[in-house]
């Protein structure tokens, strides 16, 4: 299987939808799911950071555990980038 990358933009007219950015919100975590159960990753063109951390346990699993170890050990005062990708 080859990597396939792709980006799209979303976004709904003022006044066309109630609630046009919950439900953007929701699409967008419905498609993040949907990629990862079928075995592929998320990406952002800057990173996880705060946005998309709460994906991190269902993409890494126990790796997530990990990293945060490794962090922890690098960081043990947290003082860099605290609080991003979930970590």
């Amino acid at each position: 299987m080859q990597p396939e990358l792709f980006s799209m933009r979303l976004g709904a007219e003022d006044g066309s939808l109630p609630n046009a950015q919950l439900a953007l919100e929701e699409t967008v975590e419905s498609l993040l799911r949907l990629a990862q159960q079928m075995g592929g990753s998320m990406e952002y063109t800057h990173g996880v950071g705060i946005k998309l951390a709460p994906f991190m346990a269902s993409e890494h699993g126990y790796g997530l555990e990990v990293m945060r170890q490794i962090k922890r050990a690098v960081d043990p005062r947290n003082i860099m980038n605290p609080g991003k990708m979930g970590l």
